[in-house]
């Protein structure tokens, strides 16, 4: 950690990240990977910036500087996707994004650009998946930042009517506003170190507010809904698996997702634990009449499929606790042998990304960072850390964690303000 003693930039901005649900563990990797991205005063400028939403006017009044001077610098980082820029009824409004799923990931959604993708690729694997605690930290979090669309030619028509717009990726593309689509993060990665698949790669779609950024500075290109249809219509026929923000109003993303190049796929293989990706309101029951051609075997993305030996004859058993309930596998089975049934229990999904933000910060202690949010005031500095203390008292931490809370209450009042 010799880089990361003194208070630099990079420092700063680590610290800061690290006030937020998702955070960033601390490395010399990470410190390479933001050295690619930041010069060191652009580190230290964005480590002081709100996470929520800011403008120039704002963000000018936190640097001390000029407003002509302060829109040079957002602009520039924006360009670079390290900020995202929005019209806030139609004011210009920046936002800070996380780094998974944020600016690690626009990085590589273009050819070419700004960085030096293969260098960023062999920093993201080693830093991602070798090191490993990014990755059970973010999985960790019970509001995942993802969740699972199910299919939807696996659906029954039974079941067609209790499947709201929310879960269906058709819904979604032909309600939104603005659609784009870029390269896929996971797979380019993956190509620059001579791991990649033969799925196609341009098929990351952004939604309303973001795919308008993204295509502003050149990392999606803006589509209409057919072909965001056609798209997913292709991801489809080559058995990818359709990964959404895990909210229900303003969806920023649908990934069409592999299980070889995907980091949130393999990393539910690897840990075993399906509860990292939220899953569909759907599960796989395998029938009587399956005759384990083991199809099924080869499209899971999770591995819930086994094959197993009984009286010298392998056959496919279902271990259906591991299913994020996609559907790949009822669609490439070729006697219906396995059916797509409503699971017990209602997966929870939250309203919004700020009602998804306020549990993830619940859950991680840092609520308190997200409500006193300007780290150049002091005030802000007191009342976050006394804040904090208060948020961390027994009985008031009892409350901000019970299910009824954050499921119920916490959602209708994100409703009524949104």
């Amino acid at each position: 950690m010799a880089h990361l003693t003194g208070k630099s930039g990079y420092k700063s901005l680590i610290d800061r990240y690290n006030k937020f649900p998702q955070g960033a563990p601390e490395s010399e990797t990470l410190y390479e990977i933001l050295k690619v991205f930041f010069t060191e005063e652009e580190a230290q400028l964005v480590s002081m910036l709100p996470i929520k939403p800011f403008d120039v006017k704002m963000a000018s009044t936190i640097w001390n500087k000029s407003q002509d001077e302060t829109l040079l610098i957002l602009e520039n980082l924006a360009s670079k996707a390290l900020l995202l820029d929005m019209n806030d009824n139609k004011k210009q409004m920046y936002v800070m994004p996380p780094p998974m799923i944020g600016f690690f990931e626009f990085a590589l959604m273009r050819t070419g650009g700004h960085f030096n993708q293969k260098l960023l690729s062999e920093l993201f694997y080693q830093y991602i998946e070798t090191e490993e605690e990014f990755m059970r930290k973010l999985l960790s979090l019970k509001t995942p930042i993802g969740r699972i669309l199910i299919n939807e030619e696996a659906i029954n028509k039974t079941d067609e009517v209790y499947v709201l717009d929310y879960e269906k990726a058709t819904s979604l593309l032909n309600n939104a506003t603005s659609i784009g689509v870029s390269r896929c993060y996971c797979r380019h990665k993956a190509e620059h170190l001579n791991q990649h698949c033969n799925a196609p790669q341009e098929v990351c779609l952004s939604l309303n507010n973001l795919s308008v950024s993204l295509a502003k500075h050149g990392y999606a290109r803006l589509i209409d809904h057919d072909e965001a249809l056609s798209i997913l219509k292709t991801a489809y026929n080559n058995n990818l698996i359709q990964f959404a923000e895990n909210v229900k109003d303003d969806v920023g993303f649908i990934c069409n997702c592999c299980s070889c190049c995907c980091v949130a796929l393999k990393s539910v293989k690897k840990m075993g634990i399906p509860q990292t990706i939220s899953s569909s309101n759907f599960i796989a029951n395998q029938l009587d009449n399956c005759i384990s051609c083991k199809k099924c075997v080869s499209v899971c993305p999770v591995g819930c499929f086994e094959i197993k030996v009984f009286n010298d004859k392998d056959k496919v058993v279902l271990n259906s606790e591991l299913c994020l309930g996609c559907g790949v596998c009822q669609r490439v089975c070729p006697i219906n042998a396995i059916e797509m049934s409503k699971r017990d229990v209602k997966i929870f999904t939250p309203v919004n990304t700020v009602h998804k933000l306020v549990l993830e910060a619940i859950e991680t202690n840092t609520l308190h960072n997200l409500i006193f949010d300007n780290q150049a005031m002091l005030s802000h500095k007191f009342m976050a850390a006394f804040t904090g203390a208060f948020l961390k008292l027994p009985l008031v931490n009892q409350l901000l964690v019970s299910e009824t809370f954050q499921s119920k209450y916490l959602a209708r009042l994100i409703e009524k303000l949104g």
